[in-house]
């Protein structure tokens, strides 16, 4: 058995991408004590980003055959895959909006006065982490 047949290379992406966000949600929380730590997440955060977005070209590169669609279920997967796409964008975008205000800031934003910016970058990596943890879930149906 070819093993590169066993393994997508999408699922490969998007498994690379949780836990390049696992890491990222906690580099987020030390911005404040140690201000060293935001060029490396803006180093994770690009990479997340080209991981999500190669995962979107992969994906949609197999979209003329909706192979979702057959067997028993098909009702149900095709309704999650839809939500699933609609989900995806999610972290697209709060990723870029991270990645726009650590690039202003950069270390400033261990101040006291940043506080609004640092818990919106934590805000956006905590909800983008948690909607690709459910599009897992809901990738296993």
């Amino acid at each position: 058995m070819d093993l590169l047949s066993v393994i997508h290379p999408g699922q490969v992406l998007f498994g690379t991408t949780i836990v390049l966000f696992g890491s990222a949600f906690t580099l987020s929380f030390l911005m404040r004590s140690k201000a060293e730590v935001v060029r490396p997440l803006i180093g994770v955060l690009f990479v997340i980003l080209f991981l999500l977005l190669g995962t979107v070209a992969i994906e949609f590169s197999r979209a003329a055959t909706p192979s979702y669609t057959f067997g028993n279920f098909a009702s149900l997967a095709e309704a999650l895959s839809t939500h699933r796409w609609l989900l995806f964008q999610l972290p697209i975008l709060l990723t870029i909006t991270s990645l726009m205000v650590l690039s202003v800031y950069r270390e400033h934003i261990a101040h006291k006065h940043a506080w609004h910016y640092r818990s919106a970058v934590i805000f956006s990596i905590a909800v983008s982490f948690a909607s690709v943890i459910a599009i897992m879930f809901e990738s296993m149906l």
